[in-house]
């Protein structure tokens, strides 16, 4: 798809360039980037400035560019674009008007304004650049992150907080799922405000299932309970302290989770119902048979999660089996019909992975003693 070309591409065919003639420092002439582009090493040592007179490095183009209003905001057309690093709550009116109305929301408060720059023959300087109010930016938020702390004293988490860069403000939350599965190099929780246990285990939960079978005939809907006891709501073993604080404060969120994995057993069965019952939180799971033998008697069906999980692997274990035996044995089969010299050196080698050199030679044994024994006449049909 040809595109309009780019400033830096007319103003290198107005200097006498072709298309075949790629100019220092560019890249090839390509029509869908409407034409010439620049290299990231070019782009690197070039310096840009933006409407507030801030320098900026190239490389912080080097990632793309943004279309609005009709118009590539790139460094070829000398108006690329990057986030204001003062996040005004407000746009710059010294910002290019038809970007006046665009705005990016990001995390929590924060507004994020494009700024357009344009090319500038001055030195790149740290001081009076974007880097520097970038640094000033996340300095300020050290310094409110130490005032927040002591707000709460100390019972917050800067991993599980958020700073809004336009109000200039900190939000905290805490869920303990995510120190299950992110956090895990933690010693002490500061939330919590103890240390972490060192023994390790996992949320355990029963999941109860109700659903109706459908009646044919004169028989009736029968109602069907089931009971999966014993699942692991974590993929990996935790501290006992965080498996613990998963029980107390997020249950909610480890219902949703469980619900997440069934939903599509729910969409396509408007009579199942779900249910999480016995979250617990230890190093590993202990069956209550008496309850069991009550459930049962009661006409529910009973299952352990570790009992499907040992039928599942084992029923892998033989269908991988099943499947080796059948490849043998039609290994073994291409062997005494065609041979060994008229196999492809690729099948050689994989029937040899399969069988091994001595069964190989048993077969091939074979296959000699099976021509000695046919009949020529026999032998003699079988070529017409």
């Amino acid at each position: 798809m040809c595109k309009e070309l780019n400033e830096l591409t007319r103003r290198l065919l107005a200097e006498g360039y072709t298309p075949e003639d790629t100019p220092p420092g560019m890249r090839e002439y390509e029509d869908y980037e409407g034409g010439w582009t620049y290299k990231y090493q070019t782009l690197r040592d070039m310096v840009f400035e933006t409407p507030c007179g801030l320098l900026a490095k190239g490389e912080h183009f080097s990632n793309g560019y943004m279309s609005w209003h009709g118009i590539d905001w790139r460094p070829e057309n000398d108006n690329p674009v990057l986030p204001c690093p003062r996040f005004p709550s407000e746009p710059c009116p010294l910002r290019h008007p038809l970007l006046e109305s665009e705005k990016l929301c990001g995390q929590s408060d924060d507004i994020v304004y494009q700024c357009n720059c344009h090319q500038t023959d001055r030195p790149y300087t740290f001081e009076g650049s974007v880097d520097e109010l970038h640094k000033q930016v996340w300095q300020e938020a050290e310094q409110r992150w130490e005032i927040f702390q002591a707000a709460h004293k100390g019972r917050v988490c800067q991993r599980q907080s958020h700073y809004g860069r336009t109000s200039k403000t900190w939000r905290a939350w805490y869920r303990p799922m995510d120190c299950a599965h992110l956090y895990q190099g933690c010693i002490r929780c500061a939330v919590l405000d103890k240390e972490l246990s060192q023994k390790k285990g996992n949320v355990f939960y029963d999941l109860r299932k109700t659903w109706t079978r459908k009646g044919f005939g004169l028989f009736p809907d029968e109602q069907r309970t089931s009971v999966e006891k014993g699942c692991k709501l974590l993929d990996q073993t935790a501290s006992l302290t965080v498996c613990e604080a998963i029980v107390k404060y997020g249950h909610q969120e480890a219902v949703r989770r469980v619900m997440l994995e069934h939903h599509r057993d729910l969409y396509f069965d408007p009579s199942l119902k779900i249910e999480v019952l016995n979250l617990r939180a230890a190093r590993m799971d202990t069956r209550d048979i008496i309850q069991d033998l009550r459930d049962v008697a009661g006409g529910i069906q009973v299952s352990h999660a570790a009992d499907n999980l040992k039928a599942a692997k084992e029923q892998k274990r033989a269908r991988r089996e099943e499947a080796r035996k059948r490849r043998i044995r039609k290994a073994e089969k291409t062997i005494l019909e065609s041979g060994w010299t008229s196999l492809e050196t690729s099948k050689q080698c994989q029937l040899g992975k399969l069988l091994g050199g001595k069964r190989i030679q048993e077969l091939l044994r074979q296959r000699e003693d099976m021509k000695a024994r046919k009949p020529p006449e026999e032998e003699q049909l079988r070529l017409f």
